[in-house]
């Protein structure tokens, strides 16, 4: 007999089933750290941050820019055309001449009684708020891609858990039918067993969606796909710790690492400046300025001047501006940098008020989730020893359908539960770092 044919199909289809195992091993194993740093490289809300900070930054400069000389190019042409009367003889005559001007000016600030230093103050203070801000955009996006792939992790489980729920309710049904064959079992133990089935495959789909919906929510945090081709995340052990630092610990730790205390302080800082800036806007401004250049002088015709060669001109002085009446500007733009002080310490009191808030409705969670926990794996112990019981009496003829569907369900729900219950852990504790501040 020719086996060669055998063996060239057999050596196909171990090449096709390593393919398969390669496309398999190909896919990326992503850890949370490397998950949180492609957060940190693509996330918008981070990259807005950032050039909120290049934007402040900008503003520093032209803030700064007071303080160096100002200087201007200034040139023109003019033909001028229109008539004219002698004053001597009262005749009317059309006039024509061509003005031509170039010039250079230059001028300096001298002192402006801490106009021009408190915008610069202020403008300081803004970009050292908007780099702080850049650590409160880090924490939330940290916080969010943390809660959002335990909550995948959490969905995976719950798919693993329900596809266990389908095979046991399909191996219940092929029992069914054959006690059913036997005579031994009526036919409505085989359509409940069917109704089983259904039910478990339908909970299967929903929880397969569901899965990819959560990627899609935390893909959405990364800025898209962390990697090109298919990935799944590693798992974290379902491990818990009962020892918690207490509240008035963590509310203290807060109140020095949240960033968005110091985006405030810098804040509050910048409207004290900008007071500084806007009280100062009741005393002159002193300005040296110097201007230089060639022009031609006309005088109306009573003079005969040609446009060239130009004369040069030039005035160098030093100007005083008091704005002595300026329709309650000065005292509107005080009154609104008192209130932007005002606003902001309110709003610092309200920080403190809501960190302490944060700190404990967190602390309160993982302490919950700790308790839940324990409960949940004495129900699932429980669970699967009243499954047994009940598989074995339907085995036996001794139960009933109805019997072995309820433990079933039960054992199912009892593993929900762990599972929601062990990565709701993980996630209230991230909750719980992110009120803290670290």
């Amino acid at each position: 007999m020719n086996t060669r044919p055998v063996r060239m199909v057999f050596c196909l289809l171990l090449i096709w089933a390593g393919w398969i195992y390669s496309a398999q091993a190909d896919d990326t194993v992503l850890t949370l750290d490397q998950i949180t740093k492609t957060a940190l490289h693509r996330n918008p809300a981070i990259a807005i941050s950032r050039q909120e900070v290049e934007a402040s930054r900008a503003r520093v400069t032209q803030a700064y820019s007071a303080y160096l000389p100002q200087v201007a190019a200034n040139s023109g042409y003019t033909r001028r055309n229109q008539w004219m009367i002698n004053f001597f003889n009262g005749t009317k005559y059309r006039y024509q001449d061509n003005d031509i001007l170039g010039a250079l000016s230059i001028s300096q600030y001298l002192y402006d009684f801490g106009q021009t230093s408190g915008r610069v103050e202020q403008s300081r203070f803004g970009f050292s708020a908007s780099e702080k801000a850049v650590d409160k955009a880090i924490a939330d996006t940290v916080r969010d891609v943390k809660k959002s792939y335990f909550e995948v992790l959490k969905k995976q489980s719950l798919v693993q858990v329900n596809k266990e729920s389908v095979r046991t309710q399909e191996e219940h049904l092929d029992q069914a039918r054959a006690f059913f064959k036997e005579g031994v079992r009526p036919r409505i133990d085989v359509t409940k067993a069917e109704v089983g089935v259904a039910n478990s495959r339908l909970n299967l789909i929903h929880a397969e969606y569901a899965l990819r919906s959560s990627r899609l929510d935390l893909e959405s945090l990364l800025g898209g796909p962390p990697v090109e081709g298919a990935y799944h995340l590693a798992d974290i052990a379902a491990s818990y710790s009962q020892d918690i630092q207490p509240v008035d610990e963590l509310v203290e730790e807060a109140d020095s690492h949240r960033p968005e205390f110091a985006v405030l302080k810098d804040q509050i800082r910048a409207a004290q400046a900008q007071f500084k800036s806007s009280q100062a806007g009741r005393w002159p401004s002193i300005t040296a300025k110097a201007t230089g250049g060639w022009e031609n002088i006309n005088t109306f015709g009573l003079t005969n001047n040609d446009d060239f060669p130009l004369r040069d001109v030039w005035q160098i002085g030093v100007n005083v501006t008091w704005p002595l009446f300026t329709g309650y500007r000065v005292q509107g733009k005080i009154a609104e940098s008192q209130a932007e002080i005002s606003k902001l310490e309110s709003k610092q009191r309200q920080l403190e008020l809501l960190v302490f808030n944060e700190v404990s409705t967190a602390y309160l969670g993982v302490k919950e989730t700790v308790e839940s926990i324990k409960t949940s794996e004495l129900a699932l112990q429980q669970a699967k020893e009243n499954m047994e019981l009940a598989d074995g009496r339907y085995r036996n003829g001794v139960g009933n359908a109805l019997e072995y569907s309820d433990a079933e369900l039960a054992l199912t729900q009892a593993k929900s539960n762990l599972v929601q219950t062990s990565y709701l852990y993980h996630q209230r504790m991230a909750d719980l770092d992110y009120a803290v501040g670290r």
